[in-house]
């Protein structure tokens, strides 16, 4: 992958000031502007009533909202981009507003507001992750709120990956650090006979079991809280999934899960990794690069994972790798591994 490299101040002025339009989304997120408009109320004397918002400062929302492509204007009249009808609407098949809302607006904003910290190596929350401190503490939002917004931004990806990756005639599945089991919930459904268990916090735990219950496989799921890191993990695994865990903790703790997830496989046991990955030249792609940047302020120690380092560590901890592959374009790739 090859970028071009900067030649002009405009250029380095739009990176500057790009963070104003993804606040203009948040904004416009926060007063469910897009399902109004779905709705029918399209014109700016109607959506200043329906949000409560004076319509000069509406006005300059939704013109900013127009310059980034996400509403349209005819005649006074606003409507939604197909891509804002698609997954910024309540009930759209993509609705995915929570994950923008409460992820994306609130904790990636939050911990790059201490990016020049972790630079340093800071931590925010001596104790743990800037993530889990901030959710879990006593004036965050907490597991649940978290759990749900990650559920809806996981179920898209889930379904691809458990299409992608046949798990042939597997029976066990261990899925760490799975938060409200998007993942596991769309490999059973793809896998009948498959059982799983869930290995993450004790927060997110009774969020999961919901979750579970609601896709009628409550009885298929088993729930492990605890520490990936230092928790037992279950034994004679025939899967071991791992998804957006190795970009969260450093070096040494990623051949630590590595070695543990060889150790609860099964011989001829399967280890999925899918993460934030750039190119083995660390030239991209943009998207996974800035997760990755975005991954500091949870933990100073995280490593910029491309797959050769991954694969690298697998193959350390004694797997015979099968290759990496994209699975969410220019943003994560998936890692396939097996224990002799």
């Amino acid at each position: 992958m090859t970028v071009k490299p900067l030649d002009d101040v405009r250029q380095i002025s739009a990176l500057t000031y790009g963070f104003i339009a993804s606040k203009a989304l948040f904004a416009a997120v926060d007063l469910d502007l897009f399902t109004r408009i779905a709705g029918g109320v399209t014109d700016l004397d109607a959506l200043a009533g329906a949000t409560g918002v004076a319509p000069n400062r509406l006005r300059t929302l939704l013109t900013a909202l127009k310059t980034a492509g996400l509403v349209t204007e005819t005649d006074g009249a606003f409507g939604n981009s197909p891509a804002a009808a698609t997954y910024l609407v309540a009930g759209a098949p993509g609705d995915f507003r929570d994950y923008i809302s409460v992820v994306n607006g609130g904790f990636l904003y939050e911990g790059l507001r201490h990016l020049g910290k972790a630079m340093r190596g800071e931590r925010i929350f001596p104790d743990k992750g800037f993530y889990e401190g901030i959710v879990y503490s006593e004036s965050g939002v907490g597991g649940e709120a978290f759990s749900k917004a990650q559920h809806a931004g996981s179920l898209g990806p889930a379904q691809l990956m458990a299409r992608r990756v046949d798990l042939g005639d597997a029976r066990t599945f261990l899925d760490v650090g799975g938060g409200s089991g998007a993942y596991t919930l769309a490999f059973l459904r793809k896998n009948p006979k498959l059982r799983a268990t869930i290995l993450d916090f004790p927060q997110t735990v009774e969020t999961a079991r919901r979750y579970a219950a609601e896709a009628a496989m409550a009885d298929r799921v088993s729930h492990v809280a605890g520490n990936a890191l230092s928790t037992p993990w279950p034994r004679d695994q025939d899967v071991v999934l791992m998804s957006y865990v190795w970009s969260a903790v450093g070096g040494n703790d990623i051949r630590t899960l590595a070695s543990r997830a060889f150790d609860a496989l099964k011989p001829g046991g399967l280890v999925l990794v899918h993460d934030f990955m750039v190119d083995d030249d660390h030239a991209g792609p943009a998207f996974a690069a800035w997760y990755l940047l975005a991954s500091l302020p949870d933990n100073p120690e995280a490593e910029c994972l491309s797959p050769g380092f991954v694969e690298r560590c697998l193959n350390d901890a004694g797997f015979a790798v099968d290759g990496t592959e994209p699975m969410l374009a220019e943003i994560t790739a998936l890692t396939r591994a097996r224990k002799p």
